[in-house]
């Protein structure tokens, strides 16, 4: 946890002008951000929160001084990691998202109208209240009645789930403070068992690049569990490196014989069919490291 008389990662030049800085210690890499204005900022008891405007990606939410999602790019994380996992399941009926407290991910699950049930699990409600002033309207979940949220933390959650839905998103952060747990071999298992007969899940897997032992394990510990494991990717303009993988569990369905006309695409903006499968090409390098 950070500091919390200290806000972390921002910082003003010479000339007044606000920046935030992410520094990835794997890559060796620092990326500076600069911003118009910090429109909010608050501790709460989990991790520093911040509402930047910034020059490049417009409102952006900053957690512990790490920049994570932003107004002009989210589309891409929340479409990638919400539409594939449901078109790949033949009929879901029950949907859960551990983490993505902005609930992005959300939204674009509320265009399958097929889906009965859409929960978020989101471990710091102050992060879900900042996120509905600034970033994703509020009426957008108060309108559908099969929205709910349960302000709990996933690794204890998840335990209580057994067989109650048909798709999983794990909208985990980074392998430290409360997220760490999600990274944890067993919580692979409890995931597993909270999923119905046919049920797919999705794990945020880090980059393939500078994060290259997180998506091993997961593809690890997946294959142990799964008959299908598959890993695919973007590009997220906001992160370091800008080449991001999810990788994609299934207990019987492949993504690759997904039926693509179930896709709502209608009104994205990174995801296609034709992306939808593109996704799954992987460089050699990639294909190489998952399968060491």
């Amino acid at each position: 946890m950070a500091d919390k008389k200290s806000l972390s990662g921002f910082k003003k030049d010479d000339k007044g002008v606000l920046w935030i800085s992410n520094y990835v210690s794997n890559a060796k890499i620092k990326i500076n951000y600069k911003l118009t204005a910090l429109l909010h900022y608050e501790q709460s008891d989990y991790q520093q929160i911040s509402i930047v405007d910034s020059v490049a990606f417009g409102k952006m939410l900053v957690l512990d001084g790490t920049p994570q999602i932003s107004t002009g790019e989210g589309f891409i994380y929340n479409e990638m990691i919400s539409h594939i996992p449901i078109v790949t399941h033949p009929n879901p009926k029950k949907v859960a998202m551990i983490g993505g407290g902005d609930c992005g991910n959300a939204r674009e699950t509320m265009k399958y109208k097929e889906i009965e049930q859409i929960h978020v699990i989101e471990i710091d409600e102050k992060v879900t209240e900042i996120c509905r002033k600034w970033l994703t309207p509020a009426d957008v979940f108060e309108k559908d009645g099969r929205f709910q949220i349960f302000h709990r933390d996933g690794f204890d959650w998840i335990q209580e789930q057994a067989g109650n839905y048909d798709v999983l998103m794990i909208d985990r952060p980074d392998p430290i403070g409360p997220g760490k747990r999600l990274f944890n071999s067993e919580f692979y298992q409890y995931v597993y068992d909270a999923l119905s007969d046919e049920g797919v899940v999705v794990f945020q897997s880090g980059s393939p690049f500078y994060n290259q032992n997180t998506l091993k394990k997961t593809v690890k510990n997946l294959r142990s569990l799964f008959p299908v494991v598959r890993t695919y990717l973007m590009s997220i303009p906001l992160y370091p490196c800008g080449l991001w993988s999810f990788t994609l569990a299934s207990k019987k369905h492949d993504p690759l014989n997904a039926d693509l006309t179930k896709l709502k695409h209608s009104d994205t903006k990174y995801i296609s069919p034709e992306m939808f499968l593109a996704s799954f090409n992987l460089p050699k390098y990639v294909h190489d490291l998952i399968d060491e």
